[in-house]
């Protein structure tokens, strides 16, 4: 008997005893899930009763984006907690926490003085200082991949509008990921008995990022321009603080990844580019936050509990994403409503 037939032999036998298992549980009767009941009625209540797109568009058109510390945050909070309780859910009610640095995105604009003129769409970082009025100076492309290229660029920087990610094509978008330099496979061996642990991604993204902007600091960088990397003049978006919620020492702009490309060419050309920016944000001391909170009782083990979280913040250019609240009231809507 060669290989295949033996493997057809096994397939066959293991289908044989799925069948039977199957004819078995069959003739002790159909049992249905004590959860088939509830499933049904949570199933029905989203169908047919789904406030989804109701709560989502009110929290994003009529409250609208929601940074952390912002009164639109503290308005989402209210209407949430009012929410929670209107689905029946108990002790909703909003838990306080300090924030170091409130910050407000002010006006920010830009454009290419020379070789020739181009304007530029960009936006301030999170928790970047604003500048001294309107600002400018040549761009220089701070090509440096480890700490010890940083000396060749001793003395060069001074008044520097700083650019630094190599510029990689936008369209077909880049099938690796973006998220590599900070990530790690799940399933890394841990290191063997006596070696040093293996460092996290994330805290050597950190280190370099805080030794490059320390440097620039030194040299007096003016500003830095950050790509967005995305197509169609779409701006990405984070803070630059590199601590919870510091305010950043060098002010820091995302530009559309069409606008650095562009920069980039030039510089590649060795064409001299000269940039002109303003930016005006709003650094405010420590401001009270809030988390909003309730909770859904069961009734078979009502002191036990499962914790279901979402952010309630949004960037300013996203007032709407799928992992904020509205987007899991699906979760338990129906069955706040069902067990009532």
């Amino acid at each position: 008997m060669n290989l295949r037939r033996i493997s057809v032999f096994v397939l066959a036998a293991i289908a044989a005893g799925i069948s039977a298992r199957g004819g078995l549980v069959k003739a002790g009767g159909e049992e249905k899930s004590p959860f088939a009941a509830p499933d049904a009625q949570i199933l029905s209540e989203i169908r047919e009763h789904s406030e989804l797109m109701v709560n989502l568009e009110y929290l994003s058109d009529t409250i609208g984006p929601r940074l952390t510390g912002s009164t639109q945050l503290k308005q989402a909070n209210d209407w949430t907690r009012d929410m929670f309780s209107k689905y029946g859910l108990s002790n909703a009610h909003l838990e306080p926490w300090t924030m170091e640095h409130s910050w407000a995105r002010g006006r920010a604009s830009a454009r290419i003085v020379s070789p020739t003129e181009h304007p530029l769409t960009i936006a301030s970082a999170g928790w970047s200082p604003g500048t001294s009025g309107a600002i400018a100076g040549p761009v220089v492309y701070f090509e440096a991949k480890e700490k010890k290229d940083f000396t060749k660029f001793h003395g060069k920087l001074k008044g520097a509008i700083v650019i630094y990610q190599e510029a990689a094509s936008l369209s077909p978008p880049r099938p690796d990921d973006p998220r590599a330099q900070m990530s790690r496979p799940m399933q890394q061996p841990p290191p063997r008995f006596g070696e040093p642990p293996v460092e996290d991604p994330y805290e050597a993204f950190l280190r370099a990022a805080k030794e490059r902007t320390e440097f620039w600091k030194q040299e007096g960088v003016a500003a830095v321009l950050r790509d967005s990397n995305k197509p169609h003049g779409l701006l990405n978006m984070t803070d630059i603080s590199l601590g919870r919620y510091d305010i950043g020492s060098i002010p820091t702009a995302f530009i559309t990844g069409e606008g650095y490309r562009m920069i980039f060419r030039m510089l590649q050309r060795h064409l001299p580019v000269q940039v002109e920016m303003e930016m005006t944000n709003t650094i405010g001391d420590a401001v009270q936050v809030y988390n909003t909170v309730a909770d859904l009782r069961g009734s078979e083990k009502p002191d036990e509990m499962v914790i279901l979280g979402a952010h309630l913040d949004s960037w300013t250019w996203a007032p709407a994403q799928p992992t904020m609240v509205p987007a899991r009231w699906p979760c338990w809507k129906p069955r706040a409503r069902s067990q009532n």
